[in-house]
């Protein structure tokens, strides 16, 4: 069982008239390399179960997310952390994310930032410039999650992101071939080669097959198991609200 921590989702319905019922879930993914003992970073992943988050509701639990990311920085629990934003919450949150990073500014450095979203729903491609710059601003590696079926898929987004790293799920098959195509995709898109991150690899035989065809980084129970976050306090909580 996915070592997780609950939050009751009551926070996140602020101002919407009733509560939710349902729970904000957590787990924290090791990023590690495939061929060495490196760990770039460890992946504070957020769902939901019960209910189905808003806009609204996401970027609020998002937004907490990443100050509760800072206080595992300042707990020592990880040396470097990952979280998710999607393109909704930067556009709802911008100043708010801003604030949280200049906040941090002397560990920001060590997070990473992992953007996914759909173009055709953005409002504001300038707004969401300003902010991918203002985390360049600060060396803040950003990434994308690639979650169309084929890479090619979302080459525009891509080319609108240039992503310093890129995060996909792993191939449903052990085929050397489809694993071959899947990394000549990314390069074809420009995913630098030694920044691809595969997710969900659950045997040895993933492992080996990915190793082999020259993916660097992977996150899944046959790399390292995930842990639960910490308990954190008020000023860093998983308690949006």
């Amino acid at each position: 069982m996915l070592d997780t921590r609950r939050w009751p989702a009551r926070g996140l319905s602020k101002d919407e008239g009733h509560p939710i019922e349902g729970s904000v879930c957590a787990t924290v993914w090791p990023t590690q390399a495939l061929n060495s003992t490196e760990r770039w970073f460890d992946e504070l992943y957020l769902w939901t179960e019960g209910f189905h988050a808003s806009t609204t509701q996401r970027a609020r639990m998002q937004s907490a997310a990443l100050r509760a990311a800072f206080q595992m920085l300042e707990s020592h629990t990880s040396s470097r952390i990952g979280v998710t934003l999607s393109f909704g919450t930067v556009e709802c949150a911008t100043d708010q994310l801003a604030e949280v990073f200049q906040a941090h500014a002397l560990v920001a450095h060590r997070i990473a930032v992992l953007l996914r979203g759909s173009l055709a729903r953005m409002r504001s491609r300038y707004l969401f410039r300003a902010f991918r710059e203002h985390l360049r601003g600060q060396n803040v590696p950003v990434g994308y999650q690639l979650t169309a079926p084929s890479i090619s898929m979302e080459l525009e987004a891509l080319g609108f992101v240039e992503p310093d790293f890129a995060k996909l799920m792993a191939p449903p098959s052990i085929r050397v071939e489809l694993w071959q195509d899947l990394m000549a995709e990314s390069r074809a898109a420009g995913v630098p080669a030694d920044k691809l991150i595969v997710s969900s690899l659950e045997t040895r035989k993933q492992v080996g097959v990915a190793t082999q065809v020259g993916i660097p980084f992977g996150q899944g129970k046959a790399v390292r198991p995930a842990f639960a976050p910490p308990a954190f306090t008020s000023s860093g909580a998983l308690r949006p609200g």
